[in-house]
């Protein structure tokens, strides 16, 4: 019998696995349980836990949240998640992640195993170089602050065919950080938990997929993106295009961080200044 997605992500060797990639933190296992404490039972603590996912007991922790004082002088708040919560996610995660690399676009670069800024950048070069070098520069505002959870959770229903997953993912994205509206919609994910990046692909495999129909090429970095044409007007249509798709996903462009532009050292991209284009 197929074991289920909360089975293979709860089984010893998946766990291990997991704990393996988070034992080095300093992170307190929950609120009422310290580092120094789970140290000394810390196999009691991880069977415990799973024990409570796979019996559906399991309820995560709200994030713990702290003031960061940014260059500017102001400050945004850092949303972190307790122990116990990071290594059920971790374990989610690493029986998820196989199945979306299987499906995810060549040309998404974020968040991914064996994938890199440098990788994204010689995709930009490649395409500028054979005459694709009128871009639209692009980024999306505030992306994991306004992920609406509706379209979120509709989306990864189609990824996650298990209910109880589903269930448990639910409970996560409503403890994560987010905003409500007077009407009870909910948006905004944790750029802090584990699961958010894939989320974050997830999600944007769409539009992904709606450039790819309509023959625009691009090169994606999470919420950071470049398409690619042969002139300023394409350029102007790929961009009105990106835009519409977009907020059909409850998404818009930034508008001061978005441009319509021939290939040069002035537009920099992932940190990289963009090549000239080949005359």
């Amino acid at each position: 019998m197929k074991q289920s997605i909360l089975q293979q992500a709860m089984s010893p060797e998946v766990l291990n696995l997991s704990w393996r990639r988070l034992k080095i933190e300093h992170t307190p296992w929950s609120p009422t349980v310290s580092r120094d404490l789970l140290q000394s039972h810390l196999l009691k603590y991880i069977l415990e836990s799973r024990e409570q996912v796979l019996d559906g007991r399991y309820s995560p922790q709200s994030l713990r949240q702290f003031p960061l004082k940014k260059p500017d002088g102001r400050q945004r708040i850092i949303s972190a998640q307790y122990l116990q919560d990071k290594l059920i996610q971790r374990a989610v995660l690493t029986v998820l992640e196989p199945r979306a690399e299987a499906m995810f676009h060549d040309d998404s670069y974020a968040y991914r195993p064996k994938r890199s800024v440098d990788m994204a950048m010689a995709k930009v070069r490649e395409r500028i170089r054979i005459g694709q070098d009128w871009l639209v520069d692009a980024d999306i505002t505030s992306f994991f602050d306004n992920i609406p959870h509706r379209i979120l959770i509709k989306i990864l229903k189609q990824f996650v065919s298990d209910k109880q997953a589903m269930l448990l993912i639910e409970k996560w994205l409503k403890a994560g950080a987010h905003q409500s509206s007077l009407l009870g919609t909910r948006k905004g994910i944790s750029q802090g938990a584990i699961l958010s990046p894939l989320f974050c692909n997830l999600y944007l495999h769409q539009f992904d997929i709606a450039l790819t129909r309509a023959n625009i090429p691009f090169v994606r970095f999470a919420d950071d993106f470049l398409l690619f044409t042969n002139s300023e007007s394409n350029a102007l249509r790929a961009k009105d295009f990106a835009e519409q798709r977009l907020n059909q996903l409850g998404l818009e462009l930034h508008p001061l961080k978005t441009c319509v532009a021939r290939s040069s050292p002035k537009l920099v991209f992932l940190g990289k200044k963009l090549p000239k284009p080949s005359e």
